[in-house]
């Protein structure tokens, strides 16, 4: 996370990444009857746009213009100091006022990529929404398709359900991403349980950083929508508070899953762990197991190898195979004696049933 305003720079000041890129400016102007499309508008497009009447839908990504980004708030009344948020898109989820505007922040999950959650930048009007995004690709193409469908809610309302329907598609679309990591670490859990190797840590702590920049990215995103539904704006209606409070409870799902996944990748370097120390245990009970056989045929053949003068059976003809049978019977002996205490058997994680796949 880096700023682009030194420390004690004045509030408002917009400075531009100049590795961002520059800004998108598309538009969708509608009403019930009708919805016109904008794509690559410049900024003197904009003023007939919002003189057109019913509900304005402004979609700008990249914010590697800090002009564009001055003009285009100046023509809709944008504070400087939430415009300044804009710009340093590293902002917590939050909802703040200003006046007739309503200022709202989420962020979008990108991890197909492996980016951080990009920012979505929001500003309620009366009959406008002025959406900011980092890069270009989100999660408005279903949002996009039901606009142009004459007959649906989305075009009957107005401009705090379209703010309404752009979080709640921001929500959901963790959904999806859980989905894909849930499936990573169900398919870890197995590697781990039934052959560990040390190719799978990197991978557990891969996904715990996916994981904790989720969390970083969704846990104030529950604060906001709270924020959201109690704020006592005329901008919002009464009955897209109920919709609202849907989207609450899928935020908070998402956290729950969000907490699950994370136990469940600490708890898979504990079995990791536990999987590689019964494997090195496994070795040292086959290794003990040879030494301790091997400790009377040594015995018995360093006694008999001092080859002294007076020792008994040196001189008799069936001594060698006798004590090579001695030695033969000795190491049966405490094998079968090994084995009647279960020692051969494994007692491993590899012996063990497979649990059932995590939810």
């Amino acid at each position: 996370m880096r700023r682009r305003n030194r420390p004690g720079s004045p509030p408002g000041q917009l400075i531009a990444d100049p590795n961002a890129p520059k800004p998108d400016l598309r538009a969708r102007s509608y009403s019930q009857d009708r919805l016109d499309e904008f794509h690559a508008l410049t900024l003197a497009d904009l003023p007939a746009l919002k003189r057109r009447g019913g509900t304005l839908w402004l979609d700008i990504a990249g914010l590697g213009d800090a002009s564009v980004i001055e003009q285009v708030g100046e023509l809709f009344g944008l504070h400087r100091l939430a415009l300044e948020d804009v710009m340093n898109n590293h902002q917590r989820a939050k909802v703040e006022s200003y006046g007739d505007v309503l200022f709202i922040v989420m962020r979008m999950p990108e991890m197909e990529s492996g980016l951080e959650p990009d920012q979505l930048s929001l500003f309620l009007g009366r009959d406008f929404v002025v959406s900011f995004q980092g890069r270009v690709g989100d999660c408005f193409d279903p949002i996009r398709e039901r606009l142009r469908n004459p007959t649906g809610r989305l075009r009957a309302r107005g401009a705090d359900y379209l703010a309404y329907a752009l979080i709640d598609s921001v929500v959901d679309s963790y959904f999806p991403v859980l989905e894909s990591l849930g499936e990573r670490l169900e398919a870890l859990e197995d590697e781990v349980l039934l052959s560990p190797t040390t190719g799978a840590i990197p991978r557990i702590h891969g996904i715990k950083r996916e994981l904790i920049s989720l969390r970083r990215a969704s846990w104030p995103q529950r604060e906001a929508l709270q924020a959201l539904i109690r704020e006592q704006s005329p901008l919002i209606h009464a009955d897209t508070r109920l919709y609202l409070n849907d989207c609450y409870d899928h935020t908070v799902q998402v956290m729950d899953l969000l907490e699950s996944y994370r136990e469940l990748g600490s708890s898979l370097l504990e079995v990791w762990l536990s999987s590689n120390s019964n494997k090195l245990n496994e070795v040292m009970k086959v290794l003990t197991i040879i030494s301790t056989i091997f400790i009377p045929l040594t015995f018995i053949a360093g006694v008999y190898g001092m080859n002294f003068k007076h020792m008994p059976e040196l001189e008799w003809a069936w001594a060698y195979p006798v004590c090579l049978l001695v030695m033969l019977l000795a190491a049966l002996a405490m094998m079968y004696w090994f084995m009647s205490k279960g020692w051969f058997k494994s007692r491993g994680i590899e012996g063990a049933e497979k649990p059932p796949p995590s939810s």
